[in-house]
């Protein structure tokens, strides 16, 4: 058997540690579980991920970068960026429907790691600014008339969805995301 490079050990190790930490939680998850369940040698894994922090940081990094992908996916071949909005929110109600869905990894690391600053922590927090900024330059390519507001509802009502559906389910009060970002929408466009 070949042995792995570097960075094929580092991938894989945050693949097992991506996996079990949007599973069961992030501080549920102990690094000699990661070690274990990835078959990679403790100090391979240390060299890669000097601690749980560092390990933790780059899940959150990977998740976020992920989104985007993802998300970018489902909005770019839209023309119109009312349309790129919307699909953005379709793509995220399809998400909630998954059965490993577990909630947005953003907030749940918030969450788990309320200190401003943990890197984690401010990896998520950042990476809710950018999802608010390209919602602002998308409305604002939309003409909006007031950009920021409806940026700032649309993140709310996308972090309400990525809640709602966790603790209620996806068809419960979540299914309506939709139609209410649809509205949002189309009202601070002048709805033409």
């Amino acid at each position: 058997m070949a042995r792995k490079t570097a960075e094929e050990n580092r991938r894989h190790v945050l693949a097992v540690a991506s996996r079990l930490y949007y599973q069961h939680g992030i501080r549920a998850v102990g690094m000699d579980r990661v070690v274990k369940e990835s078959g990679v040698g403790n100090a391979t894994v240390y060299r890669q991920f000097p601690s749980k922090d560092a390990l933790a940081s780059a899940y959150t990094q990977e998740r976020a970068d992920a989104w985007f992908a993802r998300m970018r996916q489902a909005a770019d071949p839209a023309d119109d960026p009312r349309e790129k909005l919307l699909a953005i929110f379709t793509a995220v109600i399809e998400e909630t429907r998954l059965p490993s869905f577990r909630g947005c990894p953003m907030l749940n690391t918030h969450t788990e790691y309320p200190d401003p600053q943990h890197s984690a922590n401010r990896v998520a927090v950042t990476h809710e600014q950018r999802v608010r900024q390209w919602m602002r330059d998308l409305a604002a390519d939309a003409g909006a008339a007031d950009p920021e507001q409806l940026a700032d509802e649309l993140v709310l009502v996308l972090n309400g969805v990525y809640v709602t559906a966790t603790t209620l389910g996806p068809h419960g009060p979540a299914q309506r995301t939709g139609e209410l970002a649809r509205r949002l929408i189309w009202s601070a466009c002048d709805g033409s």
